[in-house]
């Protein structure tokens, strides 16, 4: 793996290391409360997440990843479903993980060329793959501070 993969591989490591260690001892109704002050419920941040990273992914591959209906639950700026639309935590955890395998392989083979190259889908975001990555890696530490906050309001012990 390049230097430019590595450090990009290394941000989305920590992240992924943070949402499982800020939503441990989450259970039950812990997932879908959205305490004052809290924008978003667990359960939405994780199926965000997961439905993110098939977008970013798409990006960088062109191939896409997304889960069938999960945009509209967890797209940016949806509005708050009925907790029965929601799939369950499991579901969701294992749709977050086969995205962080798949981000893990791409970025093993990426090359710096390639990297530095454009999106294979064509954006106005984004000029080059680095970007979307770039964008990915601030993506995910926001909505990690997110859920460390939440875990706060909901009265779970104090991590860190």
């Amino acid at each position: 793996m390049n230097r430019m993969a590595e450090a990009f591989m290394l941000g989305l490591q920590r992240s992924d290391g943070f949402i499982r260690f800020f939503t441990s001892g989450m259970e039950g109704e812990d997932w879908l409360s959205r305490p004052a002050g809290a924008t978003n419920s667990a359960i939405w941040i994780l199926g965000h997440l997961a439905q993110s990273r098939a977008n970013f992914l798409e990006l960088l591959t062109g191939e896409k990843t997304q889960e069938e209906g999960w945009e509209d639950l967890f797209g940016l700026g949806v509005e708050r479903q009925d907790p029965s639309a929601y799939p369950d935590v499991e579901t969701i955890r294992a749709a977050l993980t086969a995205r962080m395998d798949d981000l893990t392989a791409y970025l093993e083979s990426a090359s710096e060329e390639e990297l530095e190259g454009p999106p294979a889908i064509p954006s106005k975001s984004f000029e080059t793959k680095a970007d979307v990555l770039v964008h990915m890696t601030h993506h995910e530490a926001h909505h990690t501070g997110a859920l460390s906050m939440l875990r706060r309001q909901l009265g779970k012990e104090r991590l860190i």
